[in-house]
């Protein structure tokens, strides 16, 4: 009788703590489906940002606070897929770990596993807020949540494995002593989350494809060479080339599309604004298939106090300088090449913090005259000129178009090309 009395509640203990466990294992599972649903989010804010410039996703708050910034910015993906979407691989992979642990009996196993999976998930947590922080210079809202989200994964996954009475390591250690015991069972874990790793590869490049954001969308459209303007530090002239036509307008502006247009588009960006490498990439694909009867002009509205009078505070920090690179590249005939290789290395160019010698160094321009160039009076009073014009237009941000005396944020609008017969695809 005595035995009995005291074995009742060692019974009553487990039974009590493999309750605790399935409700800290059904949390982990209902915290994956959270997070699976923030990661298709994310990747939706990571299309719609290179598609659409009309969209504005609701975590756009401010430059600091910015999902649509992370979510251009060139750390928003790895291995030619969208960092969401590998996250969407990783949650389904912990609920597999998670019923497995809850459906056992004997073997508790998939506690282990789940706190190991759930620590790497935090590690790459506080990697990628590290990248937001020093790297990318915004914070995505919807990446905090899900910082979050592994933060609280995490923590039910160490609830589970102590309430089945082994304790955290100890569960790591039973899941191993598991896996070797069954090596064919731990083939198919790893089969299992090898097939879940390489589907979000091929539906991770298939959006990546059907977005366009490979750099192949610029490198198809950069002329080689452009009409030479002549002033001071020039080295010497250049040869025509195929292509989009090109060439620099009476008043000093760079401008490429058709020789005799039908719509002239005034195009006024800063090569610091991700925003703007988004419209430039639309710009590009309207030429590609509008070049004809479209011509756009670039004009240069730095958001940057150094150059822009209307900024009272420090904003986009080399935007006046790197206006002035792409004037002096122009010097030279690689105005254009120039322009995409900032908007296109935008994130390197950030993150190095590379020099103008050494941008000018990557197309082989002549140092010598690009550095006479870029400290020249003429340079910086073209680049106020464009501000001062943009300032009496009533431009307040970028990117802006200016089409036939109206202002146009975001993109160039369907409708003012179809009002001059141009069917936009």
């Amino acid at each position: 009788m005595d035995v009995q009395t005291r074995a009742l509640p060692g019974t009553e203990d487990l039974v009590a703590g493999r309750r605790r466990a399935r409700v800290a294992l059904a949390a982990c599972i209902l915290l994956c489906l959270v997070g699976l649903g923030i990661s298709w989010d994310l990747t939706r804010v990571w299309v719609m940002s290179r598609t659409d410039p009309d969209y504005h996703s609701f975590c756009a708050v401010s430059e600091a606070m910015n999902c649509e910034t992370v979510a251009l910015s060139n750390w928003s993906s790895n291995l030619g897929a969208p960092n969401s979407i590998w996250a969407m691989a990783g949650y389904v992979f912990a609920i597999v770990l998670a019923g497995l642990a809850a459906s056992r009996k004997r073997d508790a196993l998939g506690f282990g596993l789940l706190v190991l999976l759930g620590c790497g998930f935090v590690v790459v947590s506080m990697g990628l807020l590290f990248v937001m922080h020093a790297m990318i210079g915004s914070m995505c809202i919807l990446c905090l949540a899900l910082d979050l989200v592994n933060a609280s994964l995490l923590a039910f996954a160490i609830v589970a494995s102590r309430a089945v009475g082994s304790g955290t390591l100890g569960a790591i250690v039973s899941d191993i002593a598991v896996l070797v015991r069954r090596p064919l069972f731990g083939l198919i874990l790893v089969m299992t989350g090898v097939a879940l790793l390489g589907s979000a590869w091929a539906v991770g490049h298939q959006v990546a494809r059907k977005t366009g954001a490979s750099a192949a969308g610029f490198a198809s459209l950069v002329p080689k060479t452009v009409e030479q303007n002549g002033p001071a530090c020039v080295a010497g002239a250049s040869t025509e080339s195929s292509g989009p036509s090109m060439g620099i307008s009476p008043d000093g502006h760079q401008w490429i599309g058709a020789a005799n247009p039908v719509v002239e588009v005034q195009e006024f960006t800063d090569y610091q604004c991700p925003h703007c490498r988004r419209a430039h990439m639309m710009v590009r694909r309207l030429l590609a298939t509008a070049g004809s009867k479209v011509r756009v002009y670039h004009r240069h509205l730095p958001l940057d106090q150094a150059c822009n009078p209307s900024i009272g505070q420090p904003f986009h920090g080399r935007a006046c300088e790197l206006s002035r690179v792409a004037l002096c590249a122009g010097r030279q005939g690689r105005f254009w090449e120039m322009s995409d290789l900032l908007f296109q290395q935008a994130d390197e160019i950030r993150e190095k913090d590379l020099s103008a010698k050494e941008l000018a160094g990557r197309l082989e321009l002549d140092q010598d005259a690009f550095l006479c160039c870029l400290d020249e009076a003429a340079t910086k009073e073209a680049v106020a000129r464009d501000v001062a014009e943009a300032g009496s237009l009533g431009i307040k941000g970028t990117p802006a178009f200016v089409i036939g005396g109206t202002v146009y944020y975001g993109k160039i609008p369907a409708e003012a090309l179809e009002a001059a017969g141009i069917t936009v695809q």
